[in-house]
């Protein structure tokens, strides 16, 4: 198996054949782009999720930490994606961002709670039926 194809299976597994699909097909293109799509597979995907040391999870949640502290909502919700298919609970998740919050401050982490209220609505994992969405934190 080639680094691209290992690279390819890992986000298969953590993020689904959606996103496998179009970042394959990205890295594979001669478009604008394609070289860090590549990069992206065969490096980050390939060699650096398949590291001994950590497991998926504990790489999630690091990624997630990594994502609450540049306010990256977006990357911030691919992450959390990612966690729950590793197998993290939404529990664990809050927890990151409580143990984030004096280190990185309100902000960001209203940034990071905006974005996982779209992954629990996206998802269905709505406990309260009657929350309608983080709308700031006063």
């Amino acid at each position: 198996m080639t680094n691209r194809e290992a690279g390819i299976d890992i986000v298969r597994e953590m993020m689904g054949d959606q996103a496998a699909a179009k970042l394959s097909a990205s890295a594979d293109s001669n478009t604008f782009g394609a070289s860090i799509a590549a990069y992206a597979v065969d490096q980050v995907f390939a060699d650096i999720w398949t590291r001994p040391g950590l497991d998926r999870r504990s790489r999630s949640l690091v990624a997630m930490s990594v994502m609450i502290a540049m306010r990256q909502p977006h990357e911030f919700a691919i992450h959390m994606g990612a966690g729950l298919n590793n197998g993290l609970t939404l529990k664990e998740i809050e927890e990151v961002l409580i143990q984030a919050l004096p280190y990185v401050g309100y902000p960001a982490i209203a940034t990071a709670l905006a974005a996982a209220a779209e992954v629990i609505k996206e998802r269905g994992l709505d406990v309260d039926q009657n929350y309608t969405g983080h709308r700031g934190l006063l």
